[in-house]
């Protein structure tokens, strides 16, 4: 037992060196392999238990950084910080990883295993863990190859099965149950499916995403400190950091300018001198402006608070249709009340669908937005929590994986970094340098462009796994 507890802890550094090291695709074809090889030598309980340990030492291992982060949101000291991030493996990660364990170890005794097969089971695992906890889905490690383009046919779950069927089939020499009985066909199997993403990767990289002429927009980092926050004394100040960017964006030519989550720290909807002179200022620089703030509504004697995103157009007039936040980061927003319906922000430039933050991690939110007729994504974020550099690049990579779902153009405006701009091919075109204020620039075209996720979904990609599983050839020469 001894040996399996090492070949499933060798897959949780694996997996992290996939998602934060540049050799993607390489380890993550290896990731999973000495999982798999540890379950399908295991009883059914042994393999629930790798499982569970999978997933913890995987969470403790990407997100490291979290009880960092807690002690400066919730004022946590570490030794609460760490048992927390510990309950997280221990549950919404080791849960689904048991399962799938499980369940290999049980398919292993029926001579039931394929890597087509543990490539479904895989995609079905980690649509049931990113249901509490989407963060480092294990296709991420796939951000900057051509195999990234096929996000477009099945999200990050279709690379995810992808990944789990290589390890599969490297794995068949050493536990042919796995393979089928026939570990050598399953490499090819395997081989040529991965020709094939490539190829389709190659193919859509060579296409163009883009309707109209060419759209100059900005991304404003303001870079103001958390305690300048909701501090009367400072918000003049802060104001005017951001109207100053937001003069030199338009003087790059940007006619379309956003700004962060929680960019302003006073209400959009009060008739205040702070939002007269921000409309003034707006209108001085004559770009539209998106950007993030609080709002609240008025239910008798009652207030019900929204994390919001609102448009102001260049002529200094504040829009009314408004985007709420949709999924709530747990115990962080407790005070907000999540949005209804994926509402777009109109600008005279485009129709824009900004998801806010964390909302990055949920593919059906980009898509609901892109389903509405958004022509470009934007996601204003507040990074300044996460005291590490790895965590805000790892949500600028899921960022690119919405653009490419999608085949829309993302921009990317946050509070300290990474700010950025994405092409509809996941494509960084534009950076801030570091964590100071900053202005990014670049083009992009506004896209009409439908994709088979975006038709599909979730549930679609949950259904083909589930099919998949059900008609695949169960005897132990089966083809893979």
């Amino acid at each position: 037992m001894a040996a399996r507890i090492v070949l499933a802890l060798g897959s949780a550094v694996l997996y992290a060196a996939a998602l934060q090291t540049s050799a993607g695709v390489v380890l993550g074809s290896l990731a999973l392999a000495p999982f798999l090889v540890a379950s399908v030598r295991s009883t059914p309980r042994e393999a629930f238990g790798l499982g569970v340990l999978l997933g913890l030492a995987t969470t403790l291992a990407v997100a490291w950084w979290l009880p960092g982060m807690c002690e400066r949101f919730f004022g946590l000291t570490p030794l609460l910080g760490w048992p927390g991030l510990a309950l997280v493996g221990l549950t919404a990660d080791g849960l689904p990883f048991a399962a799938f364990g499980a369940w290999l170890a049980w398919s292993a005794r029926r001579g039931a295993l394929t890597p087509l097969r543990v490539g479904a089971a895989f995609a079905l695992c980690e649509l049931a863990r990113a249901q509490v906890n989407p963060f480092g889905l294990l296709g991420y490690g796939l951000a900057g190859s051509p195999f990234a383009q096929a996000a477009d046919l099945a999200g990050p779950w279709g690379l995810g099965a992808l990944l789990a069927a290589a390890s599969a089939a490297l794995a068949g020499p050493f536990a042919p149950a796995l393979a089928g009985g026939r570990p050598r066909r399953a490499l090819a199997a395997v081989a040529l499916a991965g020709l094939a993403t490539l190829g389709y990767g190659e193919l859509r990289l060579a296409q163009e995403f883009g309707d109209g002429p060419p759209l100059r927009v900005a991304a404003v980092q303001g870079a103001i400190a958390r305690q300048m926050h909701w501090d009367r004394s400072t918000r003049g100040a802060n104001l005017a950091r951001y109207l100053e960017l937001n003069r030199e964006a338009t003087r790059e030519h940007a006619a379309l300018v956003f700004w962060p989550e929680f960019a302003v720290d006073f209400y959009l909807s009060e008739e205040t001198l702070e939002r007269a002179r921000l409309l003034d200022g707006v209108h001085d620089a004559g770009a539209d402006v998106v950007l993030g703030a609080s709002r609240y509504e008025r239910d008798r004697d009652d207030a019900r608070y929204f994390n919001s995103v609102y448009s102001i157009d260049g002529r200094g007039r504040l829009h009314a249709a408004v985007y709420d936040k949709q999924r709530l980061v747990p115990f962080a927003e407790a005070q907000y009340v999540a949005g209804r319906a994926p509402r777009l922000v109109e600008t005279r430039s485009a129709r824009v669908g900004a998801f806010l933050c964390a909302e990055t991690l949920y593919p059906e939110v980009a898509r609901g937005l892109a389903r509405a007729g958004a022509e470009l994504l934007a996601n204003p974020s507040n990074d300044y929590w996460f005291g590490a550099p790895q965590a805000a690049e790892a949500q600028l990579v899921s960022a690119t994986f919405r653009a490419i779902e999608n085949r829309r153009a993302l921009v990317r405006a946050t509070a300290t970094g990474v700010s950025a701009i994405v092409d509809p091919h996941g494509r960084v075109t534009a950076r801030s340098a570091g964590d100071g204020p900053e202005v990014v620039a670049a083009e992009l075209r506004r896209s009409s462009a439908v994709t088979v996720y975006q038709r599909v979904g979730d549930l679609g990609v949950a259904l083909a796994g589930l099919l998949t599983l059900a008609v695949a050839r169960r005897t132990r020469g089966g083809t893979p």
